[in-house]
């Protein structure tokens, strides 16, 4: 999806509880002119040869929508009044809007079903070289690489935590 098209939608966040992330993701999609969706990543797990997908930040409700922010508070105060019971637990603080390198992080990363494909790579020299996925665009931000858990590190913080990312390492022979 390319940025310049989103120039008139706005992305907000909600912190909310992990187990009421599904119901909010439902209530929220169920609203006009809104799309809530929970980033995630691909991992590799070796011991049972199977890629699994787990949320980028645990705990965090993304909101895609053409509403400002006062159309967008104004929203969840009417599901506030609502009280269906996992809306009126949200308290005004636990919403924000994503600055406009938040959003761009998001649209270098994720595909459009919101997932960080796992990027493959080799080393030369004591060096990374990407060969392919969404970290060949940021591969100067990696600092961390877990072979064991085929991930990779990245010095960006995305809501106060470091950035995981699947990491295939593969013999350059091949």
């Amino acid at each position: 999806m390319e940025v310049e098209e989103d120039l008139d939608i706005h992305y907000y966040v909600l912190y909310c509880q992990s187990l009421k992330i599904e119901k909010l993701y439902y209530v929220f999609n169920n609203q006009k002119d809104v799309e809530a969706f929970i980033p995630r990543y691909e991992k590799y797990i070796r011991s049972k040869d199977k890629v699994i997908i787990n949320p980028m930040s645990p705990g965090y409700l993304f909101i895609k929508t053409s509403k400002d922010q006062i159309e967008f508070d104004t929203m969840l105060t009417l599901m506030y009044e609502q009280k269906d019971g996992v809306i009126k637990e949200l308290k005004k603080d636990e919403v924000s809007a994503l600055t406009k390198d938040e959003i761009h992080l998001l649209h270098l990363l994720l595909n459009k079903h919101y997932i960080l494909k796992i990027s493959k790579g080799y080393k030369e020299d004591g060096r990374l070289i990407l060969t392919e996925g969404p970290l060949m665009k940021l591969q100067e931000h990696i600092t961390a690489i877990i072979p064991k858990d085929h991930l990779a590190i990245l010095n960006i913080k995305f809501l106060n935590r470091k950035i995981k990312a699947g990491l295939e390492m593969q013999n350059r022979n091949l």
